[in-house]
């Protein structure tokens, strides 16, 4: 209880509101603190509070008491760098030594550009060659690309060094990130944008997704990646596929300049979902399909890339069925039946085994397509799938009245989750098909791209798993292979908790986020207790008890999600 000083009653009253507002901003978690659509994890994550109010799960776990403090930055990446007012020679000094900078390019090379097709690699080579020769000759605008490959390069590259130099190195991905910032900045990237701007764009907001930032910063990246989209029509990327473009542009530049736009649109949508903002889809004009299937004209080398699994390319001609299925599942002035919802989930699920068969066979003609291509495109559409029945998986009753979006629903959770495990399970071994190009070090990187996905497949598969009314919220309400799946799925979560506690100290909201997954377990976990012990052989009797249950089988088949 605060004690007022009558006889300055303004000062103590001006402490007073001080004080309150102060316990009401640490009372307010951060990711409370911006606007986010329903499906977010945010909202699972309310729902989940008002189910377990007798566990007093909330508040603790969602709070830091410095978290204003704890972001990974506190300027924008489109304000001056702290390098800004250096100079050109001071800059260019940051460049490491020629080795070690090839062996950054080539860690980008090999990990970031085959998922997001953001460089013409024959022009970045062609120019990497001159910037070797004459540094000093090279524009503003590419050394900031090139200060940008170098900074995620650097994030990707662990090596082997004495405790006393550490700390240097760890900084070294800030230099360069600052560096690429004054470089453009020198530039006249919003009057006047180009295409090597928009591609040190794209970088940027790459950077800031691997550098494990606070969930606010990575909202903050939703109005990047679109005003980086409306910068791009404004160079006519979005008209690249035109008859009148293709005769003034060869057969090459169109190719780029079309994969360009691709790797645009489809960074904007996958951090509007990340961040749970709405999904805006282009108008007719922007968004051609086939785009990037166009094959007259296009050179030996071009045609060749078209035949390779990348995730850009498979994803991108699906892009306007993909946005209008989003923008009316997510449209709040839009209520799809469910009907509709368990059609478009049919022809979502067609169109991610399509995408299954094309990866393997991509495998079968190329050992060395790399498995991250798949991981990209899985998650991807998983994460489209849970938008969809984003809405009606969490009604009352939902097993009853939408079974399909409840078991499909938790079906992409844990497909999701396995891909987290398994992309970690691989992280630096020695016997895996792509550890001989790919840094150790890699998997943090890239699972940071994916970290918003990740914890919100988390955060579903609990949001079921704390139903009373769910078959799997306790072993005594579970029958059949749902008791058997239960235990998998527990034993998934664990594999994911002891993920999210190696990254805890990466930020603020790793540590909020390993913090709630590993309390929710606990709370899953106790209510497994009094369940009885199955052998093997009983595991296998209440199989085949159960194998006529094709709805609770086919969304729990452990093939599905990768599950052993």
């Amino acid at each position: 209880m605060l004690v007022l000083d009558v006889d300055n009653p303004s000062s103590n009253a001006t402490g007073s509101c001080h004080l309150k507002l102060e316990s009401e901003t640490k009372l307010v978690p951060l990711y409370k603190q911006a606007y986010h659509s329903g499906f977010h994890w945010s909202v699972l994550v309310e729902n989940i509070e008002s189910l377990l109010k007798h566990h007093r799960w909330a508040g603790i776990h969602h709070v830091h008491p410095n978290q204003e403090q704890l972001f990974s930055s506190t300027e924008s990446f489109l304000a001056n760098s702290p390098s800004s007012n250096a100079t050109r020679r001071t800059l260019l000094s940051y460049v490491p030594p020629r080795d070690m900078a090839e062996t950054f390019i080539q860690h980008y090379l090999n990990v970031i550009e085959p998922s997001h097709q953001i460089l013409h690699l024959p022009s970045f080579k062609y120019e990497l060659v001159a910037f070797w020769d004459r540094p000093s000759t090279m524009s503003d605008g590419w050394l900031a690309l090139f200060f940008a490959v170098l900074a995620l390069g650097c994030q990707l590259h662990h090596p082997c060094q004495p405790a006393s130099e550490e700390n240097d190195f760890e900084a070294l991905p800030s230099r360069l990130f600052d560096a690429a910032q004054a470089f453009l900045h020198r530039t006249s990237f919003m009057i006047r944008p180009d295409l090597t701007s928009i591609r040190t764009l794209c970088l940027f907001v790459i950077c800031r997704q691997t550098r494990g930032a606070v969930c606010i910063e990575l909202t903050a990246l939703w109005p990047v990646t679109g005003l980086i989209v409306r910068l791009a029509i404004t160079l006519g990327l979005h008209l690249t596929h035109s008859t009148q473009y293709a005769q003034r542009g060869g057969a090459d530049d169109t190719t780029s300049r079309n994969r360009l736009w691709a790797a645009v649109i489809l960074l904007d949508l996958r951090q509007a979902l990340a961040a749970g903002m709405p999904v805006i889809p282009p108008s007719g004009n922007l968004l051609t399909e086939n785009l990037l299937g166009i094959g007259p004209g296009l050179s030996d080398e071009a045609a060749t890339q078209q035949k390779e699994y990348l995730f850009l390319l498979a994803i991108y001609n699906y892009l306007p069925q993909i946005f209008k299925i989003l923008e009316l599942a997510t449209s709040p002035q839009i209520t799809l039946c469910y009907s509709v919802v368990v059609k478009y989930d049919q022809q979502i699920k067609a169109l991610l085994n399509h995408f299954h068969n094309a990866f393997f066979a991509a495998c079968a003609q190329n050992p060395d397509t790399d498995p991250f291509q798949w991981t990209m495109t899985n998650i991807f559409i998983r994460r489209v799938l849970l938008a969809l029945h984003s809405r009606l998986y969490r009604e009352p009753d939902v097993l009853s009245r939408y079974p399909v979006s409840y078991w499909s629903s938790l079906e992409c959770s844990l497909a999701i989750l396995s891909a987290q495990r398994d992309l970690w399970d691989t992280d630096g071994d020695p016997g895996s098909e792509s550890s001989c190009k790919n840094p150790p070090g890699r998997t943090p990187v890239i699972a940071r791209l994916l970290q918003q996905d990740f914890f919100l497949a988390a955060i579903t598969v609990c949001f079921h798993l704390v139903q009373a009314e769910s078959p799997l919220s306790s072993p005594e309400s579970s029958q059949g292979c749902q008791v058997r799946a239960r235990k998998t799925i527990l034993e998934l979560l664990g594999s994911c908790r002891g993920i999210w506690e190696r990254e805890q100290d990466v930020s603020v909201c790793h540590g909020t986020a390993f913090s709630m997954i590993d309390s929710l377990l606990r709370i899953v976990e106790r209510g497994s207790d009094g369940g009885k012990e199955e052998s093997p052989d009983e595991e296998d009797m209440v199989l085949d008890q159960c194998m006529f249950d094709s709805e609770c089988c086919g969304a729990l088949s452990l093939a599905q999600w990768g599950g052993t």
